[in-house]
């Protein structure tokens, strides 16, 4: 099996394709860049014209775009696979590697560290022939992270996917303050819009939907016993103590310090599950979305590499 000098990006994403830093960079260093659509499968490629690396880029990882890596890895157990994602969770992580990816990365790329490795992969597979030799397959039974499972589909309707992108941004920006209007602007649509669209789907208000997510979030939290109830309430996205004491025993029926002691008397011998999947319960199963992170020097790309 030759290997070529170019490397191939594998686009899962829910949003359009943009020029990426990291594909700018490769394209400086000399390396030729070929891509794989969504609708399209990378295997044919990767099995008759292996590039470097194949870098499977997700916004919000889904069912069957960790699906397609993990058969690419299979399939094409010599091609080194790079998984650059926007969501991240430790659960997601730790599926990537026993997936045998080579490297994991979050968006916004650390583009040194992203450059390194591609150059180590470059003169690993140009200088070692006994690297395209067919590696064992991945264990199958590593199954995929259960928030994945959860994301719309991406051929559903258009106000399918503006919920996923609304939800999508409350969990990335869970901590901030969120004002209705900044959600829509990243939906594409208008504020009146985005609340008709949460009331249809979810049944809920969008302030309703956010702070009880904001609640389900700081009951994750707290099950974390080195994790201050101050640091609970910041992270959250409240900005008073008071105020978010006061609003999470309206909601749960206890301060958070007692809810904190309610998790050990009534489980003390079970560990709180630290990644717990938050599955609300609100929406139908169509609409649940994703919840939501020392090298050789590289060094210029020729055209073609044999072995």
């Amino acid at each position: 099996m030759s290997t070529h000098a170019y490397v191939l990006v594998v686009l899962r994403t829910l949003n359009e394709p943009e020029e990426r830093d990291y594909v700018v960079a490769l394209r400086q260093k000399g390396y030729r860049i070929e891509f794989v659509n969504a609708e399209q499968d990378p295997l044919p490629v990767l099995l008759t014209h292996p590039p470097v690396v194949a870098c499977f880029e997700y916004d919000y990882p889904d069912l069957q775009g960790l699906t397609d890596l993990r058969q690419a890895k299979q399939r094409a157990a010599s091609v080194p696979l790079l998984m650059i994602t926007q969501a991240h969770s430790e659960s997601l992580a730790v599926w990537a590697f026993r997936a045998r990816v080579w490297d994991y990365f979050v968006q916004p790329v650390d583009l040194a560290r992203f450059m390194g490795v591609v150059g180590s992969l470059y003169q690993l597979r140009s200088l070692s022939p006994a690297t395209q030799e067919r590696k064992q397959a991945p264990d199958v039974a590593n199954r995929i992270p259960p928030e994945a499972r959860l994301r719309c589909c991406t051929s559903g309707s258009s106000q399918q996917l503006q919920l996923e992108r609304a939800i999508s941004y409350i969990e990335q920006h869970l901590h901030q303050k969120l004002a209705q209007a900044e959600v829509a602007a990243q939906c594409g649509i208008t504020s009146f819009q985005l609340s008709r669209l949460f009331r249809k789907l979810t049944g809920n208000t969008f302030q309703g939907f956010l702070l009880e997510r904001r609640i389900d979030e700081a009951k994750r939290l707290l099950a974390n016993p080195r994790t201050s109830v101050t640091d609970v309430c910041f992270s959250v996205g409240f900005r008073d103590l008071s105020y978010f004491t006061r609003t999470f025993q309206k909601h749960v029926g206890h301060t958070p310090t007692l809810y904190r002691q309610t998790l050990y008397v009534q489980a003390p011998a079970i560990a709180p599950d630290p990644m717990p999947v938050h599955r609300y319960e609100k929406l139908t199963p169509t609409y649940r979305p994703l919840l939501a992170s020392g090298s050789l020097q590289d060094q210029p790309c020729p055209q073609q590499i044999s072995t």
